[in-house]
């Protein structure tokens, strides 16, 4: 891969640019040699070849519609190693030494010059921050009057980003393309709700903010590709115990926002495995645990067949144990409500997906712990009658498992509050978390999450089941190490430093 200069840019003393990105790349596809280097700005970013020919590969969908033009968007992220390239964040949240989050637009334009008769370039930004929707705001602002490899604009942006204060908690006032991106950043980003209006939204609460960890996409188009309606109870259920799933779909836009989304649902639980939102046959699968990495549950997005059987076959014979895959393909007829027994059943949704290669049969999975609402799942039957007429499902089934999860976490924090597992200097660090006594705690007190069985005996085998599995993973974990690290700033006086409004321009004057 041959990485080309751009004469016309010219490097800029380093500012604010690079605490909040690393670089802009735009990759242009070369029929002769395949994905290059167009233009890198600044121009001196030390990246390594290697990161820059992976940033190639994985900006262009490995599956194309030649007949597509709107621009796909999508996120994906690639290990840094490029030794030269350091980390600077003076201020939490300081963002990831070890891995670059990459945002991306692909545009594809109708060239009869062209071998193919249409050229394809991407427009990435580079980060060290998993600020995905407010990433996807600035390539938005960039692209969308002009051409994605335009080197007045790349310049322009870098200026005005490099004028920035870095990145702190709580909200920025970012001057941007002639107009102002208000961004808010949360102290966690599994705070749940973010970027969600409220359910009577003000006219103060307009213009809406950015929230840095808000979900791509919305439930309103990803429902649509969906097996079916009580599936998300089944992904959920994975989610929370920190399980790994496999998402394919036709475009890497609809993979990416999907993995964004699920990971969402399970709010403020951080999923502690892997999170890759496009991964292409060319990914380093160490990183998933795969191919010589050490074995770690992982959700990742794709959209090739032959990818997800080699995936399936490596992580059957390192974990031990089959991820989970979620179909998304477009379908004749409604949205089922709950998956057929049958997978050769005539109106079944969950058999095969229709890719080249052919699929891998779904199993159903082996238990099931929560009983679904039938509340929720009739209100998301409905607006999914509606077709694109409706914005209102998203903001549904983002609370409905938000709240599930509030409920689901409530005798954790009860028992947490209530036992003798705080150390005595009181530094919050529970150190002697017994998965029996909580377990009779839970028994003695009672949740409000519905479990599924056709008697007490049978709910509560379910309700011990889904709760010590959760205490016995990685996510558990990952929720006790933010809730420590939560309440020892907030005993500090961080918290509140840090979410007061900043001035103009940036966290802080």
């Amino acid at each position: 891969m041959e990485k080309l200069k751009e004469p016309s840019l010219s490097p800029i003393a380093t500012g604010g640019f690079k605490h909040w990105a690393v670089a802009f790349i735009v990759c242009n596809f070369n029929v002769d040699i395949g994905p290059e280097i167009e233009i890198l700005y600044p121009p001196d970013v030390p990246f390594t070849t290697a990161d820059l020919s992976a940033i190639c590969f994985n900006s262009f969908p490995e599956q194309q519609n030649t007949e597509t033009a709107e621009d796909l968007s999508y996120d994906f992220t690639i290990t840094n190693n490029s030794p030269d390239i350091k980390l600077s964040s003076p201020n939490a949240p300081h963002g990831s030494a070890d891995t670059f989050y990459a945002s991306c637009i692909f545009r594809q334009e109708f060239d009869d010059t062209m071998k193919r008769s249409f050229n394809q370039r991407a427009l990435v930004l580079i980060s060290y921050h998993n600020f995905t929707a407010f990433h996807h705001r600035i390539l938005q602002s960039m692209t969308e009057s002009g051409h994605l490899s335009d080197p007045t604009t790349l310049e322009a942006a870098y200026s005005q980003m490099n004028i920035w204060a870095p990145p702190a908690l709580g909200r920025h006032d970012l001057p941007f393309m002639g107009t102002t991106l208000t961004l808010d950043i949360a102290p966690h980003r599994s705070f749940p709700l973010q970027g969600l209006p409220g359910p009577t939204p003000l006219i103060s609460d307009i213009p809406f903010s950015i929230y840095a960890y808000e979900p791509i996409g919305s439930w309103d188009n990803i429902m649509h590709y969906m097996p079916c309606i009580t599936d998300l109870y089944v992904l959920y259920e994975k989610l929370i115990l920190c399980e790994s799933i496999i998402v394919i779909a036709k475009s890497p836009q609809l993979a990416s926002e999907a993995v964004s989304s699920l990971v969402d649902l399970i709010c403020p639980v951080p999923y502690a495995g892997v999170v890759k939102p496009y991964m292409t046959m060319q990914a380093n699968f160490k990183s998933i645990g795969i191919d010589g990495g050490t074995p770690r549950s992982f959700i990742i997005g794709i959209t090739n067949p032959f990818l997800l059987k080699r995936i399936i076959a490596a992580a059957e014979a390192s974990h031990k144990a089959r991820p989970h895959i979620l179909y998304l393909q477009n379908f004749d007829g409604p949205v089922p409500t709950r998956r057929h027994h049958s997978l050769h059943h005539k109106s079944s949704r969950n058999a095969l997906l229709d890719l080249p290669g052919g699929g891998i049969e779904v199993h159903t999975p082996s238990k099931r712990f929560l009983k679904s609402d039938p509340t929720v799942v009739s209100q998301t039957e409905t607006l999914l009658k509606l077709g694109d007429q409706t914005s209102d499902l998203g903001p549904i089934l983002r609370r409905h498992f938000a709240e599930l999860t509030a409920q689901f976490i409530a005798p954790v924090n009860r028992y947490l509050a209530t036992s003798n597992v705080v150390t005595p200097s009181g530094t919050n660090r529970y150190a002697s978390f017994s998965v029996p006594d909580f377990l009779h705690s839970v028994s003695k007190y009672g949740t409000s999450v519905k479990f599924r069985g056709s008697g007490p005996i049978q709910r509560h085998r379910a309700r011990d089941g889904l709760y010590e599995s959760f205490c016995k993973s990685p996510n558990f974990y990952s929720w006790l190490e933010m809730k420590i690290s939560l309440e020892n700033e907030a005993s500090a006086g961080l918290l509140n430093a840090g979410v007061a409004p900043p001035s103009a321009g940036g966290a802080g004057a």
